[in-house]
C-alpha cells in the first residue's frame, strides 16, 4: 500500500488544483445562495407583497403592479450604475441583468426592512424583491452587476451578506469589477463606476 500512497497524493493534489480553478467563478453564487438561505430566518421579515414585473427601469430600479396599481421599486441596499444621464461603465450590462433576472410578467415577492425607510426621496418603494427563493438584491450583487449600498450609513437585514458576496465578486473580477478600473469600493457612498468604456 505505501507504493500508491504517492499515486494517491499527485491524484488529490490534481483533484484540489481542478477544483480551486473553478471555485473562483463559483465562489460568488455560493456566497449568494448561503445568504438566500438565511433569507427569512434573519430577524423580523414584514408582511409580503406579492406583485408582477410590468417594466425594468435601470439595474436597480423596476416598475411592478399590485392589484390595478403600477408602483416602481428602488431595490434596497444595492446600487448599479447610471444608465440614463450621466451614464457609466456597465450601467447597460446592470440593467441587462435585471432583465434577465425580472422579465416582464415574472411574480415576485417583495419586503420592506423593518430597519430602514420604506420609500425614498422620490416615493419609490424601497424592498428586497425576491423571484422564488432568489433575492435579487443579493444575486445582482454576486454576479458583480451591483454594489452594496448602506444610505445614509444604514444598515439593513442583508448588509453583513451583501459584503460577503460583494467581496467574493471582486475578487473574482466580475462584471463591474472587472470591466471598470474607475471602480472604488465602498458601501457608504453612491457606487461610480466611471465612464462607459468604449
Amino acid at each position: 500500500m505505501r507504493r500508491t500512497r504517492p499515486a494517491i497524493r499527485v491524484i488529490a493534489a490534481a483533484l484540489a488544483a481542478a477544483c480551486a480553478a473553478g471555485a473562483t467563478s463559483s465562489t460568488a453564487a455560493t456566497a449568494a445562495t448561503a445568504v438566500e438561505a438565511g433569507a427569512h430566518t434573519a430577524g423580523p421579515v414584514a408582511a409580503a407583497q406579492v406583485a408582477t414585473v410590468r417594466r425594468i427601469v435601470d439595474g436597480d430600479t423596476l416598475d411592478v403592479r399590485i392589484g390595478g396599481t403600477t408602483v416602481r421599486v428602488r431595490l434596497v441596499q444595492i446600487d448599479t450604475p447610471e444608465v440614463h444621464s450621466g451614464a457609466e461603465c456597465w450601467g447597460r450590462q446592470a440593467s441587462a441583468a435585471l432583465v434577465r433576472l425580472l422579465p416582464a410578467g415574472t411574480t415576485v415577492t417583495m419586503y420592506t426592512d423593518p430597519a430602514l425607510d420604506r420609500t425614498d426621496r422620490y416615493g419609490r418603494a424601497l424592498r428586497y424583491v425576491f423571484r422564488g427563493t432568489t433575492n435579487v438584491n443579493v444575486r445582482l450583487v454576486a454576479q458583480g452587476d451591483a454594489a452594496p449600498y448602506f444610505y445614509d450609513g444604514e444598515r439593513g437585514r442583508y448588509a453583513a451578506g451583501l459584503e460577503r458576496v460583494a467581496g467574493a465578486a471582486r475578487r473574482a473580477r466580475l462584471g463591474l469589477w472587472g470591466a471598470c478600473p474607475a471602480a472604488v469600493y465602498d458601501p457608504y457612498h453612491a457606487l461610480d463606476t466611471g465612464p462607459p468604456r468604449g
